[in-house]
């Protein structure tokens, strides 16, 4: 969901690079013509200083947009009492997911009085570490930093990180096997590495195939499901379990599950193949709503009814998945997970306030359970969930919620979210 790949990257460093090698040109040519002109050319040679003093280097397009991101300058950053942290967004700028992360992970900062700075690491574990250090190369060291660990480097980012004495909050389990031995557990090798939090995936996609299941049977119908998920990566091969599980469970019959690496046009093309391939499909689970809106589509321009003979799930709650939710055309979708970040500052303003990894489960892991929405429940969350951001909640209370439950699961993410709201609403009016 969040990789971009390397073609990015590669273009991005192509078009740096032919701007350096163009300046470069014309700086030699106009130095030429600086010698063949001697001594008439002062004024000349004056602009030629200015030009040069303008060109673009790599570095300084790493420390402008560095600071461009963070919004303020060095004197303010070294002069400010607010706790500095450092959010990297393993993505890019606008990536839909992770900018609703950073939308609310803005807003739970501002709440608590923290000063947030963000870098983007492009969908690449490379580009990411070169970020990273570019930061810390430009800018005082920040008191926390909070980041999703690429799988391939690991290793390297934590060492980094431990180097410059910065305590550290990872995002997802994204690492595994002989490269998770490597890192630890958070405390154990590294102990700057105050917590990990993440989602039970496995555990979603079993709520969203369930419910969808469910939902058939209710009607008196055998349900028939076809899986679309997204890449052959740890996070779809988890959410595929959860649906594996289910269908096992319920007797309920799984045609095929195929990858479409979380794209709507892919998603599209392979629906229109499941559907030619396999007719009577009554349910199509989806591993994002992204992917699940082009599914849609896909089966209305096949003729049938969305909602009615098939029904639809997916992943992120994102606004337009929520509005299709209201408009009886995606079934249901599972979400919650962009408040990772959120969680992340709370776990930090409690750290800070002394009160010690409360916001962690066990201590130095948070795996909160994400939460469904359906046309069941819509009209009872609608009003939290229609926009990218959460500015009927109350981080301030939502932190305090979360503080007096040490030790505990977080409970129902909605519930939490409602309640907060609830006593914002009260207090405004």
């Amino acid at each position: 969901m969040y990789a971009v790949g390397n073609i990015h990257r590669f273009f991005l460093t192509m078009f740096k690079n032919t701007k350096v090698i163009t300046s470069l040109s014309k700086a030699l040519q106009q130095l030429a013509l600086v010698m063949m002109m001697g001594l008439f050319c002062h004024s000349a040679l004056a602009s030629e200083a200015e030009i040069s003093e303008s060109n673009i280097t790599e570095n300084n397009i790493a420390e402008s947009s560095v600071e461009g991101n963070v919004g303020e300058s060095n004197i303010e950053k070294n002069t400010s009492n607010k706790i500095r942290v450092l959010l990297v967004n393993p993505s890019i700028e606008n990536d839909p997911f992770w900018h609703k992360i950073e939308k609310i992970t803005k807003q739970a900062a501002t709440e608590l009085n923290i000063d947030l700075a963000i870098i983007y690491g492009h969908g690449t574990r490379f580009f990411q570490l070169d970020e990273l250090k570019k930061y810390f190369e430009h800018n005082p060291v920040p008191d926390y930093i909070v980041l999703l660990n690429y799988p391939g480097h690991a290793k390297l980012t934590m060492d980094f990180l431990q180097q410059q004495q910065v305590k550290v909050i990872t995002l997802e389990q994204t690492i595994a096997k002989e490269e998770k031995t490597l890192i630890g557990t958070p405390g154990n090798k590294y102990k700057n590495w105050l917590g990990e939090i993440y989602f039970n995936n496995s555990s979603a996609g079993h709520m969203l195939a369930k419910s969808l299941i469910n939902m058939v049977k209710s009607a008196n119908k055998k349900p028939i499901v076809a899986g679309i998920s997204g890449h052959f990566g740890s996070e779809s091969s988890l959410r595929n379990s959860g649906l594996q599980k289910a269908i096992k469970e319920s007797g309920a019959q799984l045609t095929q599950i195929v990858h479409a690496g979380w794209s709507a046009e892919d998603a599209y093309q392979k629906t229109i193949g499941l559907l030619k391939r396999y007719p009577n499909i009554n349910i199509i689970w989806c591993a994002s709503d992204h992917m699940a809106l082009a599914v849609v589509d896909a089966i209305e321009d096949s003729g049938k009814v969305v909602g009615v003979d098939i029904l639809v799930g997916g992943f992120d709650w994102t606004p337009k998945a929520i509005i299709s939710i209201n408009n009886n055309k995606l079934t249901a979708s599972i979400g919650g997970h962009f408040m990772m970040g959120a969680m992340a500052i709370m776990a930090i303003y409690n750290e800070e306030q002394g009160i010690s990894h409360n916001v962690f489960v066990n201590e130095h892991y948070n795996s909160f359970e994400l939460a469904l929405i359906s046309k069941k429940n819509i009209s009872e969350y609608i009003h939290l969930l229609q926009s990218e951001t959460l500015t009927q909640v109350s981080f301030k209370e939502l932190v305090q919620l979360y503080s007096t439950r040490a030790g505990k699961s977080s409970g129902n993410l909605l519930e939490m979210l409602e309640k907060t709201s609830l006593k914002k609403s009260n207090i405004n009016h």
